[in-house]
């Protein structure tokens, strides 16, 4: 960041950082009771929520116990989903920044683009919030003219939570495909982009890579991330999961990861660029098993658990603490189940030191999936397809676990990204 920026009020400067990497939540329409039932349970591991605008009344008593326990809780303004047609909803046309019609570029110019700043962060003090996502869309590629609209719509934002006295933090939310982070030209434009913006972290959501990345996609991801940890703020993975997310937060890539209660694993576009009635029904949630790093629906899960008492004991889950009735909660109760599973995973990277993590992520739990994956789907009496899916799935791993292998040989030399400051160690 330049020397000339003005600070937000909690400026980097003065925060302490606990160096645990960073978990957060995006929080689906039905995830709320899940999620208030872990809180109250005595889960820690959570850095905090991501609420989209359109449900703060449903989620209001959520947002209320995770202020209670000094977690973050972050408004997603949703506006990178209002600028494409297909996905705009009543409930996002009637946010103050909303139109009966999808966002275009001359609703973010001049005034009309202050205007929505202020929208969105007196929509966040009212509801209590403590980051806001700025508003921002996606990005077709350092050309896009949304770009120079988001930078200052970014320094809008900014100015606005200075001028209201609140302690608001700020989000860079970058959007972007694949394709194009992975182009050092691209990216290095992006970068200078952002020099003149007043942000406290960046957030990088990338279309087509998630919990189902290639390792190749996994090492462009990773080489790409670390040029914006030059933006000296901390940067995290926004929408990835999986294996994927794991080993980009293992070799300092990003210092946190966001995604959703067993979906939103991942990002891409496409159920913003369909008519609704092309996109299919809403998923449901799914079951983690993370001995197979795999999300099963429930009754494909129950059946894998069924084929034999070696699988269950291998897959089932066996933490009381998670649950207390053994596999019959990790079926009947799949989101906490995976919650409290990826949280305990990122809590074993953080305890591990960062020169050592990446070597260590490989040997103690990329390797162990990769061996039990294959040894499951050889099992006798294996539903067929889920087999095939076993088997489809072994590969993906094994190339991922390759690539990684290799990266441990350089990860010593690179930069590390800043893990997020957790809210209760910024308070004392």
């Amino acid at each position: 960041m330049s020397s000339n920026v003005i600070p937000l009020p909690r400026p980097k400067s003065l925060r302490t950082s606990s160096g645990a990497l960073g978990f957060y939540v995006r929080v689906g329409h039905n995830d709320h009771r899940e999620l208030l039932h872990l809180l109250t349970s005595g889960e820690r591991g959570i850095f905090g929520f991501v609420i989209g605008a359109n449900n703060i009344e449903r989620h209001r008593e959520l947002i209320t116990e995770a202020r209670r326990r000094d977690l973050d809780v972050i408004l997603d303004p949703k506006t990178q989903e209002m600028a494409f047609p297909h996905a705009m909803s009543e409930s996002l046309a009637s946010l103050p920044w909303g139109l009966d019609r999808y966002h275009n570029l001359a609703d973010f110019d001049g005034a009309q683009g202050e205007r929505c700043a202020a929208q969105v962060v007196e929509f966040a003090a009212t509801h209590d919030f403590t980051q806001i996502l700025a508003p921002s869309h996606f990005l077709s590629s350092a050309a896009d003219p949304w770009l120079q609209r988001d930078i200052a719509a970014l320094n809008w934002t900014a100015e606005r939570i200075t001028k209201s006295g609140t302690d608001i933090g700020l989000i860079y939310s970058l959007a972007l495909p694949i394709r194009i982070l992975r182009l050092p030209s691209e990216r290095r434009k992006l970068i200078a982009a952002t020099a003149s913006a007043r942000f406290d972290a960046i957030w990088i959501k990338t279309e087509h890579f998630g919990d189902h990345a290639t390792g190749e996609k996994a090492a462009a991801y990773i080489d790409a991330c670390r040029e914006f940890h030059k933006c000296g703020v901390p940067v995290v993975g926004d929408s990835i999961g999986g294996l994927p997310g794991l080993g980009v937060l293992a070799f300092g890539a990003v210092g946190g990861i966001a995604h959703g209660v067993t979906l939103q694993q991942s990002f891409n576009t496409s159920h913003w660029r369909q008519p609704r009635g092309q996109q299919g029904g809403g998923a449901g949630w799914r079951v983690y098993v993370p001995q197979l790093d795999v999300l099963l629906k429930p009754p494909v899960a129950e059946r894998l658990i069924g084929t034999s008492s070696r699988i269950r004991a291998i897959c089932g889950c066996r933490d009381t603490h998670c649950c207390p009735h053994g596999v019959s909660d990790m079926i009947k109760r799949p989101a906490r189940h995976a919650i409290y599973q990826r949280a305990r995973e990122i809590e074993k990277l953080s305890a591990v030191p960062q020169n050592f993590r990446a070597e260590r992520f490989v040997d103690d739990h990329l390797r162990p999936v990769s061996d039990m994956v294959a040894r499951i789907a050889t099992v006798n009496g294996l539903d067929e397809k889920l087999r095939e899916s076993l088997i489809k799935k072994q590969g993906e791993v094994s190339r991922l676990r390759e690539t990684f292998a290799h990266l441990t040989t350089t990860a010593s030399e690179s930069s590390y990204a800043a893990p997020p400051t957790r809210r209760s160690a910024e308070n004392g």
